[in-house]
């Protein structure tokens, strides 16, 4: 590291003349100059390797080429009428360091939100409502599969603490497969058991919800394409063992009926006509994931 130049003013004497103290003085300020300009370069130096250093031991996880799985849970960011927890198993293989193909299944675990059971136990009584179109966005996902691709750009490092970096890669992920649905209906009760109280179930309580073994409501399923994107990071622990955290939406084409008639279905009969455009039900969720590689 560059040291300062002290200048210490000559003495006068009969060997010391006023010019030679000028120039004395002069040489000394252009060393002192000369030095502050020099330490800054070598600065840039010192930073040059440390950087070069930096930069060679960030990268201390290389997927590409190997084998891996995950198993992860899905947790609903947002919910209407129905609410998802989604379990998978994933396999995939790292073609690139930044790029992967990968195949998923599983299986959600899926319910009528508050809401959804609100709205089930106020209709039956209405009036107003002997002809109405079904609900959207009724559909519940069970079983799934799909095989996506997974791009990570990304490659980076956290300090969590002073002595403990985390390396990281931040990704997208895009695909698609199929998946069963299974739909409950929430208006159409084909076996009334108390209308004023919206009571379409055998219960055996009437305040008790829980104690039906049995309901009536008009129920379907059907086995769908189901389209699926994300986007997340995937934090490495050791050299095989990782830890993904993941915003994911899947998506599927919906389909109710419109204009149906309440004393048609209740008589057991067949009513109402699809929708002509009924768009698409979006299930977002959040993903906390384990990885293993090979």
């Amino acid at each position: 590291m560059a040291r300062g130049v002290h200048c210490t003013p000559a003495h006068g004497g009969p060997s010391h003349g006023p010019g030679r103290i000028m120039i004395a003085r002069t040489l000394c300020v252009f060393a002192s100059l000369a030095v502050s300009l020099a330490a800054p370069v070598a600065a840039a130096q010192d930073d040059e390797n440390v950087l070069d250093k930096v930069v060679v031991r960030n990268r201390l996880y290389e997927p590409g080429g190997k084998l891996e799985m995950s198993f992860g849970v899905g947790l609903p960011l947002q919910t209407h009428l129905t609410a998802h927890y989604v379990f998978n198993a994933g396999v995939a293989y790292n073609l690139f360091n930044s790029f992967a193909v990968e195949a998923r299944a599983g299986y959600a675990a899926s319910r009528h939100t508050g809401l959804a059971r609100s709205i089930s136990e106020s209709f039956l009584n209405r009036e107003d409502k002997r002809v109405t179109d079904e609900l959207e966005d009724l559909w519940q996902m069970n079983l799934h599969g799909v095989a996506g691709v997974r791009w990570a750009p990304i490659y980076g490092k956290l300090s969590l603490l002073s002595d403990l970096p985390v390396h990281f890669q931040a990704y997208v992920w895009a695909g698609g497969g199929l998946a069963s649905f299974k739909r409950n209906s929430v208006i159409q009760c084909t076996q009334v058991v108390n209308r004023e109280l919206g009571i379409c179930d055998n219960r055996t309580s009437v305040d008790d919800r829980g104690s039906a073994t049995q309901n009536f409501w008009v129920n379907e399923s059907r086995v769908a394409p189901v389209v699926s994107a994300a986007v997340g990071f995937r934090f490495f622990i050791l050299d095989k063992h990782g830890v993904r955290l993941e915003l994911r939406d899947w998506a599927f084409r919906d389909n109710y009926r419109v204009n149906l008639e309440r004393d048609a279905w209740e008589a057991g009969q067949a009513t109402g006509e699809p929708a002509r455009s009924p768009g698409l039900t979006h299930l977002v969720q959040f993903d906390l994931g384990y990885t293993f590689s090979f």
